[in-house]
């Protein structure tokens, strides 16, 4: 139970970081679709910086770089040119993607995945004098880790209690009332779009050098959708859309617990999608049974 524990803890990291940015950017009205792609570049410039730097520090920065800069190239199509989010969205991740492949032959000259002796892996937290009782339950947990439990906590306050997690959603509510208190819009998107990418870029460093200290391609395998999921089904509220993330790392650790138990891959694979498509079919289910509650209410009842 322990070990199951500490392996969706592990899972939950990368999916939590990137929907609580993803959270914000639906909250000013924009859905960035293209996480998968920024989460994976990440992860490459974060192994690559790595390699070149000999240092964690300079691989996270370089990771968070890449998809920052991912992130505003979306923001110009689709902040400032107003294109559709899915169609940018999918080129771009489809960019990514390949990108990532031509950067590994081009830079390594190798296929399929790098690895060095000269990568430095991103240090565990020392608990001190709690690592003795605690150490079996989060001992040698990754400094990521910890610091996604402190955004977690630090985004749920603003969200809740500062003026900016109101601004954030009257963004997208109703942008016109915001313009006309004077508060830039365009600049909240960016703001945003911005974060999202950091906090993308750190989830792709997580799994290149903490989670492992090596770039395989097509190494976020789906997170930056299960992501999007994630904040699809919350529907910009931060609370909801993390516990969704939560549990779809969960069921990731899950699946690969009975792969480990013989359970036949392919099946346990499936199992984190099978549970998104059922959670956004309830969803749908539910906003169809509120929105005809709602129509009822409104039909007179001599009608």
């Amino acid at each position: 139970m322990i070990e199951l524990f500490r392996a969706s803890i592990r899972m939950m990291t990368p999916l939590i970081l990137a929907a609580l940015g993803g959270c914000w950017t639906l909250q000013t009205g924009i859905l960035n679709i293209s996480q998968e792609g920024a989460m994976l570049l990440g992860a490459f410039f974060a192994a690559m910086g790595n390699h070149f730097m000999e240092s964690w520090v300079g691989g996270l920065f370089c990771g968070v770089a890449a998809a920052v800069a991912f992130n505003l190239l979306f923001a110009l199509f689709c902040v400032n040119l107003r294109a559709n989010i899915w169609v940018v969205g999918m080129t771009l991740n489809i960019l990514a993607d390949s990108l990532s492949v031509l950067l590994l032959k081009s830079i390594f000259h190798v296929k399929g995945y790098f690895s060095s002796p000269f990568m430095e892996k991103v240090p565990d937290v020392d608990l001190g004098w709690l690592s003795a009782p605690l150490d079996r339950v989060v001992g040698d947990f990754s400094l990521v880790v910890w610091g996604t439990l402190f955004l977690v906590l630090a985004m749920l306050w603003v969200d809740r209690k500062a003026v900016l997690g109101l601004r954030l959603k009257a963004a997208g509510e109703n942008e016109e009332a915001l313009a006309a208190a004077g508060v830039s819009v365009l600049r909240l998107r960016y703001f945003a779009l911005v974060l999202n990418g950091v906090l993308v870029g750190a989830a792709g460093s997580f799994l290149s050098i903490s989670y492992l200290t090596l770039f395989n391609q097509g190494m976020s395998s789906g997170r930056g959708w299960i992501a999007v999921a994630a904040v699809i089904f919350g529907d910009g509220k931060l609370g909801t859309t993390l516990g969704a993330a939560a549990a779809f790392g969960l069921v990731q650790a899950g699946g690969n617990a009975l792969q480990n138990a013989g359970v036949n891959s392919n099946g346990t694979l499936m199992l984190p999608y099978v549970c998104i498509l059922g959670a956004l079919f309830w969803k749908a289910l539910r906003a169809r049974r509120e929105r005809l509650l709602r129509e009822r209410r409104e039909i007179p009842s001599g009608a």
